[in-house]
């Protein structure tokens, strides 16, 4: 299962994220799961990275263990506040569509 955590500060703004772990939906390569979690995942990295250069983010990434974390150092911009909430709203959707067997989202 993929853990996805969504982490939050005490204004309740996303600062940041983990994700963790392998669905297993289906063999290495064809799971669309998978596929759907990091490409969200990686997609939101990149966004932040190119459209919002003043946006200072630690990025931790073990592609065997199937883990990246990502954290901002600031208050989150309006722009990359958006960024965040639109990966959390795709991860919820995945999360909806396939069961918390292969996808589950925390708050933490």
């Amino acid at each position: 299962m993929i853990e996805v955590l969504i982490q939050r500060d005490k204004a309740q703004d996303i600062t940041g994220f983990k994700v963790s772990g392998h669905a297993l939906f289906a063999e290495a390569g064809n799971d669309i799961i998978c596929s759907a979690v990091s490409m969200l995942t990686i997609n939101t990295l990149n966004a932040i990275e190119q459209f919002l250069p003043e946006e200072h983010m630690v990025v931790t990434i073990d592609r065997k263990k199937g883990f990246i974390e990502a954290r901002l150092h600031d208050k989150p911009s309006e722009k990359s506040e958006l960024l965040l909430r639109t990966l959390h709203l795709g991860m919820v959707s995945i999360e909806e569509q396939y069961g918390r067997k292969y996808v589950k989202v925390v708050e933490g």
